[in-house]
């Protein structure tokens, strides 16, 4: 006789913060904290809409940053099915093509969801779900300098053209929304502080506590 495995009973935590504010960084740093193979990452970037019937000439000019770029519903369906213990087939997206990929790619809960993102808590529905908030606060002279490095190495774009949109799309959607969802947040750290041992320590004890507590008590 087979015995049924128990159900993954999953904690969500939400890191949300501007461009290049280390949410990625302190998301695999908690990660390996509380063990790789106990948690699962999850970036917003995934549930960009699909632009592919967009021309790319027009997809380049598209702001990104604004909420009408993302599919929020899609993402609150996965992350609600996640929180039932169930998978999901998230989709793939390509920064360089501004379009989604025909692959997809299979999330399965684990003890610990994180997602990172821009707009995680933008939308109640999906603020909601979460179980720990957290959001990083980052200066824009830091948030312009890592997102330089950052699109120069990894989406092969020129100093000018990501500066550019800097000034021009990111910085005005910081202002008008994603700074907004900082009163959300039940933890609010520093950019700077997403290395920090002792702040990692104590996210992941009270993550871990969460986690006990939720597959005693269910």
């Amino acid at each position: 006789m087979k015995i049924k495995k128990a159900a993954v009973k999953p904690v969500l935590v939400g890191i949300v913060g501007a461009s290049a504010s280390g949410k990625t960084t302190m998301a695999r740093k908690i990660s390996k904290k509380l063990g790789k193979s106990k948690t699962v990452i999850i970036s917003q970037d995934q549930y960009y809409k699909d632009w592919s019937k967009v021309p790319l000439k027009r997809r380049q000019t598209i702001n990104f940053d604004h909420p009408d770029s993302f599919d929020f519903s899609l993402m609150h369906s996965h992350i609600k099915e996640l929180k039932r213990g169930k998978p999901v087939k998230a989709p793939l997206y390509s920064y360089k093509l501004h379009k989604r990929l025909r692959k997809k790619t299979k999330i399965s809960p684990k003890r610990w969801v994180i997602v990172e993102g821009l707009l995680v808590f933008y939308k109640g529905f999906l603020r909601d779900l979460f179980d720990m908030k957290v959001y990083i606060d980052v200066d824009t002279a830091t948030s312009l300098a890592r997102r330089i490095r950052r699109d120069v190495k990894e989406r092969g774009e020129s100093v000018s053209s990501v500066s550019s949109r800097f000034f021009k799309d990111v910085l005005p959607m910081q202002k008008e929304y994603i700074e907004k969802q900082r009163q959300y947040a039940g933890i609010v750290v520093n950019s700077l502080s997403t290395d920090d041992e002792g702040l990692l320590d104590r996210l992941t004890q009270i993550l871990d506590a969460r986690s006990a507590a939720r597959h005693k008590t269910e």
